[in-house]
């Protein structure tokens, strides 16, 4: 959000990441040291909710549909008019996941595990040796000559699971 220029409120009575507070020391956030308040989404056009505490989110989202607002409630995709996907960002590269709230766990593992594999700097490296010469090609030998020089890249995977996925009695 705040890449894109949005001006972002954080309001949460706990710890936050020295990320946030890097940011609000460039004021590019402002931190609210208190509870949220239902008041705290007027004039909002995008807000996040994200606790543990199970009766909290509802009068926001209320709210939400009531005013026709994207709300996005952190593990709680019923209380969300919108799902917030995983995005990787590496070497030039924008990959988005989503798996319809059914499990952000595994979607942050994903993500973490990509971002580790794609900024690999000999990746970096190549996307911009493709950037550069597909910049240097007419349009019409664009794509023989792009295939041809990502012929020989590949990526090659592992899955790996808990042992409890293999219970033929586990949820």
């Amino acid at each position: 959000l705040i890449d894109a220029g949005a001006r972002v409120l954080v309001v949460t009575t706990g710890p936050v990441d020295a990320l946030v507070d890097q940011w609000v020391l460039e004021g590019r956030v402002q931190l609210a040291r208190r509870d949220a308040e239902i008041a705290d989404v007027d004039g909002k056009c995008l807000v996040f909710v994200a606790t543990n505490e199970a009766d909290r989110a509802p009068p926001f989202f209320e709210r939400a549909l009531r005013e026709g607002r994207l709300m996005c409630t952190v593990d709680r995709p019923e209380l969300s008019t919108f799902i917030n996907p995983a995005v990787v960002h590496a070497s030039g590269l924008t990959m988005t996941f989503a798996s319809g709230g059914n499990a952000p766990g595994a979607l942050r593992r994903i993500r973490e595990d990509l971002e580790v594999l794609f900024s690999d700097p000999r990746f970096a490296r190549f996307i911009d040796a493709l950037g550069r010469l597909r910049r240097q090609l007419p349009r019409g030998e664009r794509a023989e000559k792009m295939s041809e020089a990502v012929r020989g890249f590949a990526i090659e995977a592992i899955l790996r699971f808990p042992a409890w996925v293999e219970d033929k009695d586990a949820p």
